[in-house]
């Protein structure tokens, strides 16, 4: 988190539509310790590697959230943590389009309900910096080759690294850690950057204890927790995320399994630290997007205003499916009410994203 951090952005140009609207939020709340500029800029192009996710602590108001959105590839999710309700109040709105990005209101240690992750940038809890602030363990936080990103230090010559006169030992604990190839990038002379990879252990393959990837399997549900649902495979546990339930529309995890149910799904992976097998029921569903993109875009549908939020609204399309219209796109900028007909016509259909868009006709 960057002192005057928003500050920086006066006059800079070529920002990203999503970066802009963050520092709008930013602004119109009073928010000055957005990342800066340059270290946006970095983490839009690490975002550019991620596979599967990317996660974010000390959010605030969302920008460097909303840079790392702007460099990731279709089809990865991304989870921030802002441990202040009303600025996770206000980064939520920012990416109430935005289905792939979820933020998250509390402690920094709830981004290790949602890994692991490809990218993890530390800017809010896990650094070591303050006293009291115990560093994040990056085994089971990282995937195998998987990156963090720790911002904000001054930049030094000095081995040890030093800060004020002293040694830096937040910045040592990242230098020397023994599961990490770490680097330090200087960004301007008053700022600089580690960036630290997870070193590769053997047992990355597509096989572990007798399960390869794409193995379909049987398992019996052993407890329903807010961030997924945990599974016993003959011993072994399994874990599903909630994309991974159902591809149909649920209000909580409950609506679709309980404790006690004998379960089939899909071995996706492996995390080994966890010694815990990741699996997919909805890998197994038929895909009621993939159906409706066989149509394409074009098509009007008449279809019912679901949820409304700051930036528009979501409606349904079929029993299985919803889309987004964008406030912009609305007569005059008004939101329809929850439960309105809305007729609209589809614009894009991205089956990485799960994203229908669609305006109103």
């Amino acid at each position: 988190m960057a002192i005057s951090g928003t500050d920086a952005y006066a006059g800079e140009p070529g920002l990203p539509p999503l970066v802009e609207r963050a520092l709008t939020a930013a602004r119109a709340h009073g928010f000055p310790h957005s990342c800066r500029p340059e270290q946006g800029r970095l983490l839009r192009v690490l975002a550019g590697g991620a596979r599967e996710a990317i996660g974010e602590t000390g959010t605030g108001c969302g920008v460097g959230l909303a840079w790392l959105a702007s460099g990731a590839p279709d089809g990865v999710r991304l989870v921030g943590v802002e441990r202040d309700p009303e600025r996770a109040r206000i980064a939520a709105e920012v990416f109430a389009d935005r289905p792939e990005v979820r933020v998250l209101t509390g402690d920094w240690r709830r981004i290790a309900d949602h890994g692991p992750y490809d990218l993890l940038v530390l800017d809010g809890g896990g650094t070591g910096k303050t006293p009291g602030d115990t560093p994040a363990d990056p085994d089971p936080l990282l995937t195998p080759g998987g990156r963090i990103v720790i911002d904000d230090f001054t930049p030094s010559t000095d081995d040890p690294p030093l800060h004020e006169g002293a040694v830096d030992h937040a910045r040592l604990h990242w230098l020397r850690h023994p599961t990490l190839t770490t680097v330090e990038i200087p960004l301007a002379p008053d700022l600089a950057t580690l960036i630290a990879g997870r070193r590769r252990t053997a047992g990355d393959e597509a096989t572990w204890r007798g399960f390869a990837q794409g193995q379909i399997v049987r398992g019996v549900v052993t407890a329903v927790e807010s961030f997924g649902v945990f599974v016993d495979i003959d011993g072994t546990e399994g874990f599903i995320t909630a994309p991974e339930l159902s591809r149909r529309p649920y209000g909580s995890f409950h609506d679709v399994v309980r404790v006690g149910q004998e379960i089939t799904a899909e071995v996706l992976g492996f995390e080994l630290p966890r010694e815990q097998v990741r699996l997919s029921m909805a890998a197994l569903e038929p895909d009621p997007l993939a159906e409706f993109a066989r149509r394409g875009p074009g098509r009007v549908v008449h279809g019912t205003v679901t949820k409304v939020v700051p930036f528009g609204v979501f409606v349904r399309l079929s029993d299985d499916l919803e889309g987004f219209v964008h406030r912009d796109l609305l007569t005059d900028g008004q939101l329809p009410e929850t439960g309105a007909p809305l007729v609209v016509k589809v614009t894009e259909i991205n089956l990485w994203q799960r994203r229908v868009r669609l305006v109103p006709v």
